[in-house]
């Protein structure tokens, strides 16, 4: 009921926004505090499905979400007592990349002693950052040798304990790396004894747990797991997850006895994948700094309309003046036409201007450019005003230009030039962005350890489809 009552609110807030005619900053607010704790719900679906079909007996679950809601309260303790524990499940995490890799387990014992004697060591005279890249050279040099053992075969079976003692070694050799790290963190921070002994513990109670009890080691990496996907949301969106509404999620899930299919997860993740580029795409065109741009690209052109009775404001958006009609046929989508042109901010400031005659056609610049440029004969001129729809819209372009900035430009047309084929602009003011794609408008986003791929003006970058799922 509450996911239902969650939508319907956010249709009627909508909807109150088409009838407004200037945004209500209050209902923003509001509606992103709806769309916030929706997305908290539906990534705890996605996490709490992919843990129920994983750990599928009620025993394992109630372990599990034990694990989990104490490590998700651990945020209301001491940022060093948390900043511990997420050092131990750092452990983990590299852990497991190295047994997928080299098929080797590594010593949770070997890693912490040398760890917590690395830390207390203030004895050593050499800089940390040259320790730590000593350290770094002989791990590949371990790992190489490791993984040099495993190719052959006839030694991998009667060196299976030269193999354990080198995996012992690289667990010796991740904590000193950890543990000048975190010394060299709490130099910076100038952490108190008493603020280290609070570290410590919580490290002590996380790399000490049980570790053939996988639920309860998967609970903890989950709470790990939503701070990342935190961090990531509040980068990407200015969102700040609601962590009850995550706890409670996944608890339903986990407290359900049915075992979830690979087709449900599916069906979960792609959902959420969606709204989540939504909800993206609504943050960003709400964002403080969007709206201020809207404003003042709304402010200049309604008081250009006001004050000057020769702007005109075409269907489309864009406001134009007619200083000189020009003469003969008005140009098609890829005559060449030499143009002379002025960029200017709504503030009067210039951004880009032509020192000589460029040539480019309509179809290689970006909307507004292009419809002025359609209504223009040879010895034309004309002021137009892009609106950032149809400027350069939500990316803006480079670091001159704002994502949803209102342009002026002024356009002078000479001709059409017959000497060379259509060039693309070499100024920024006149370059098109790439026509988008399905694929390019459904953004991408990141919700958990992935890197995501979004599309920039002028040009895509491909990437591999992000995911919800944990790694």
């Amino acid at each position: 009921m509450k996911k239902i009552f969650i939508f319907a609110a956010i249709a009627a807030i909508i909807s109150s926004f088409a009838m407004a005619q200037e945004p209500d900053l209050a209902q923003i607010a509001k509606l992103r505090e709806i769309k916030n704790d929706s997305l908290s719900m539906m990534l705890g679906k996605v996490y709490g499905t992919q843990a129920a079909m994983t750990h599928a007996t009620p025993e394992a679950r109630q372990v599990y979400l034990k694990a989990f809601s104490d490590a998700m309260n651990l945020d209301q303790q001491d940022e060093q007592y948390r900043d511990g524990v997420n050092t131990a499940e750092q452990f983990y995490r590299n852990a497991e990349g190295i047994n997928r890799q080299l098929g080797v387990a590594m010593s949770r014992k070997a890693f912490a002693q040398a760890f917590l004697t690395r830390l207390v060591d203030t004895t050593s005279i050499k800089p940390i950052n040259d320790e730590m890249r000593e350290i770094n050279l002989e791990a590949k040099r371990l790992i190489e040798e490791i993984g040099g053992i495993k190719k052959d075969s006839v030694a991998a079976l009667t060196q299976a304990g030269l193999i354990d003692i080198k995996a012992d070694s690289l667990s010796q050799n991740m904590g000193r790396f950890f543990g000048a790290q975190t010394q060299n963190i709490s130099k910076s921070k100038n952490l108190s004894e008493a603020q280290m002994a609070r570290f410590i513990d919580g490290f002590n109670s996380s790399i000490n747990v049980d570790e053939s009890n996988k639920p309860l080691i998967d609970g903890q990496l989950l709470a790990s797991d939503f701070r990342n996907i935190e961090k990531n949301i509040s980068k990407q969106m200015g969102l700040t997850l609601n962590k009850d509404a995550f706890v409670a999620s996944v608890a339903s899930i986990l407290n359900d006895v049915k075992v979830p299919t690979q087709e449900e997860f599916k069906a979960i993740d792609t959902e959420t994948q969606k709204y989540a580029r939504e909800t993206q795409a609504f943050a960003k065109e709400n964002s403080p700094e969007a709206l201020t741009q809207k404003g003042l690209g709304k402010k200049y052109i309604e008081n250009q309309l006001e004050k000057d009775a020769e702007f005109i404001q075409a269907p489309s958006g864009l406001v134009y003046k007619i200083l000189n009609p020009g003469n003969g046929k008005k140009f098609n989508e890829t005559d060449k036409i030499k143009v002379m042109y002025k960029g200017t901010h709504v503030d009067g400031k210039t951004f880009d201007e032509s020192k000589e005659p460029v040539s480019f056609a309509p179809n290689q610049v970006v909307p507004g450019f292009k419809e002025a440029l359609l209504m223009m004969s040879p010895g034309a001129k004309m002021i137009a005003i892009l609106p950032y729809n149809l400027a350069y819209g939500e990316r803006g372009a480079g670091q001159s230009i704002k994502p949803f900035e209102t342009l002026v430009f002024e356009i002078e047309t000479l001709g059409i030039d017959d000497s060379a084929p259509a060039a693309k602009p070499a100024t920024k003011a006149a370059a098109k962005p790439a026509a988008k794609t399905a694929a390019d408008k459904e953004e991408k986003v990141t919700t958990g350890n992935q890197k995501s791929t979004k599309a920039t003006t002028g040009k895509k970058k491909s990437g591999k489809k992000a995911t919800t799922k944990r790694k």
